[in-house]
């Protein structure tokens, strides 16, 4: 009979004891932050924003205040007759385009003839001071209703440009308010030519909206006047560093729009110069001609109302109304 093998009971392992948790109430965590890292970090970034931002204002700075001046100066001493006759086109041009506009915008208006309401206008220019009798496109407008004149003038494309200039973020809102409280004449201190420019240019920018512009100049006073310390808060320096990318913005956007201009680099490319006149006489060909056909058109339609009011019985007749099949029926 085989010997059976005595075989040991399982045991499994024991567990070890779960430690005894604390309410809630009574767990903490402590969170250790090394302010002083971060607050160094945060200042060398804001002194190499700093130094593009520099680099960058120091090139707007030199073309609008040494090239533009510059380059104008050559321009009225290389083309003296171009620069005069293209003002002067420009002026004529200008003058004939609104009186026209005018006279077509009335006529679209009340429904009256061209040659009528031209012929009113001119009268008008004749003896602007003088008593005159309301014409009646004037008297048609006196009876509109306010509102539908209102919502006719509000829908004009010249006033979106003011509406958008309305339309200020909190952020440009509150760097104008602090650049007013620095630099306004009442705050005392010396009141400079270069605080007086600075000053004018806060209220440009505020006038049109413009945030970026309004921070870059917060930006040019603080570095002047040592605003931003390495000692300054970390929220105020994270403000500081938001504030000269906005500025770098600003400077980069009126950058690009300044390099296709003649005047870019002008005291800078004298070895170019003879290769720039040719350049800009072809431009002023160019801008001639096109003045001189828009001149001519603006003369031809003008001609055309002076000839139908001066050529003797001419008489415009109303058109016949077509007769129809049907009232031919008997």
């Amino acid at each position: 009979m085989p010997t059976s093998k005595l075989i040991a009971p399982r045991t499994r392992p024991r567990r070890p004891t779960a430690k005894p948790r604390l309410p809630a109430a009574q767990s903490h965590s402590l969170v250790v932050i090394d302010h002083d890292r971060l607050q160094n970090e945060a200042w060398a970034e804001f002194h190499t924003v700093r130094k593009r931002l520099d680099k960058a204002a120091r090139e707007l700075h030199r073309h609008e205040e040494v090239d533009l001046p510059a380059f104008d100066a050559w321009l009225h001493r290389t083309f003296p007759v171009q620069v005069t006759t293209l003002r002067e086109l420009n002026e004529e041009v200008t003058a004939k385009t609104l009186q026209i506009r005018t006279v077509e915008t009335a006529a679209a208006r009340t429904g009256r003839s061209h040659k009528r309401l031209w012929h009113e206008q001119k009268a008008r220019m004749a003896d602007p001071e003088g008593s005159r009798e309301k014409t009646e496109a004037e008297r048609e407008a006196d009876f509109e209703d306010d509102d539908a004149w209102e919502r006719r003038q509000e829908a004009r494309p010249e006033d979106f440009a003011q509406k958008s200039a309305k339309n200020r973020t909190a952020a440009a809102r509150d760097t104008y308010r602090r650049l007013v409280q620095r630099i306004h004449p009442d705050r005392g201190g010396v009141w400079s030519a270069k605080r007086q420019q600075l000053w004018h240019e806060v209220q440009q920018a505020w006038s049109a909206g413009d945030g970026d512009w309004l921070a870059r100049l917060e930006v040019e006073w603080e570095t002047a006047h040592e605003g931003v310390t390495p000692r300054s808060p970390l929220s105020r320096l994270r403000a500081a560093i938001e504030e000269l990318h906005a500025a770098r913005r600003d400077i980069e956007h009126k950058l690009s729009q300044y390099r296709p201009d003649p005047a870019w680099r002008f005291t800078r490319t004298t070895a170019t110069r003879a290769r720039l006149e040719r350049r800009i006489e072809a431009d002023f060909i160019r801008e001639l001609a096109a003045l001189r056909r828009q001149l001519h058109y603006l003369n031809t339609t003008i001609a055309a109302w002076e000839e139908d009011w001066t050529r003797p019985g001419t008489r415009i007749r109303p058109r016949r109304r077509a007769t129809s099949y049907r009232s031919m029926r008997p």
